[in-house]
């Protein structure tokens, strides 16, 4: 597996939907809820669901009255999403270090740590700059994020979790400012290996990301519940970020 797009081969895996299907979409519910309530968009709020995944906040977000563009790129995931599709639903198979559509969306929603992915911090500040050109002039950016302070005091290195039949082994370690999760499991007589790795990055970091892709943060959240953020003890981080009116160009090799 090449290391550096780890994410394209399992999230397009039906393992990891498998070993990830006990999400709980209740507190998802709840989180857009208490998210919705605090930002009140209006009605005809265009909003970006980055990094969609199967859809879940997506979906609900259209349900709630608003209309939602999905993007993702994982082809299988994008397939499975397109039977939900209605006038004001829709999903695209999209690299989110690119810009999608200039200027179209007052609000661009990137939850449950989809971002930090990358090798390098060039292609988080690739992201961050496709998401300000995406943004309409004021638009609003909701990151979601690991509080990696947190993480790291209370890492499980080693775990087992069984779904569908399928025993995976889950090891965990810190190693070069990522959180490396290996899974190993067989199914079918097979046996596989995948790897998550996610950047430990703090609110610094963001901070000084967004002063170079502008943004201005303009709250802070520590949970889904949407309580004051603590980095000593917050389970989140949890980022609302203002556009600023200005726009970047796109790399050449976009």
């Amino acid at each position: 597996m090449n290391r550096k797009n780890w994410f394209v081969s399992w999230f397009d895996s039906p393992y990891y939907h498998i070993l990830y299907n006990k999400r709980d979409d209740k507190e998802a519910k709840l989180f857009l809820d208490k998210l919705t309530d605090f930002i009140q968009p209006d009605r005809n709020s265009s909003i970006l669901d980055l990094a969609c995944g199967m859809g879940r906040h997506a979906i609900y977000l259209n349900k709630k009255g608003f209309e939602v563009t999905g993007i993702d790129l994982s082809e299988k995931s994008i397939h499975h999403n397109k039977k939900y599709e209605n006038n004001t639903l829709v999903f695209f198979v999209h690299d989110m270090r690119n810009e999608f559509r200039k200027d179209s969306f007052d609000y661009v929603f990137n939850l449950f740590t989809s971002f930090g992915y990358f090798d390098n911090a060039q292609d988080n500040i690739k992201t961050l700059k496709a998401i300000h050109n995406n943004l309409k002039a004021g638009g609003l950016l909701v990151l979601d994020y690991i509080n990696s302070k947190q993480v790291a005091e209370n890492l499980i290195e080693k775990e087992q979790s069984i779904m569908k039949d399928i025993l995976f082994n889950i090891e965990r370690k810190i190693a070069d400012g990522y959180i490396i999760k290996n899974i190993s499991f067989t199914s079918k007589g097979k046996d596989y290996y995948f790897t998550e790795r996610v950047q430990m990055l703090t609110l610094q970091h963001f901070q000084d990301y967004f002063r170079q892709t502008g943004f201005e943060i303009t709250n802070l959240f520590g949970d889904y519940k949407l309580n004051p953020f603590n980095e000593a003890t917050s389970e989140r981080l949890i980022m609302m970020a203002k556009k600023k009116n200005y726009e970047f160009v796109p790399d050449s090799n976009s």
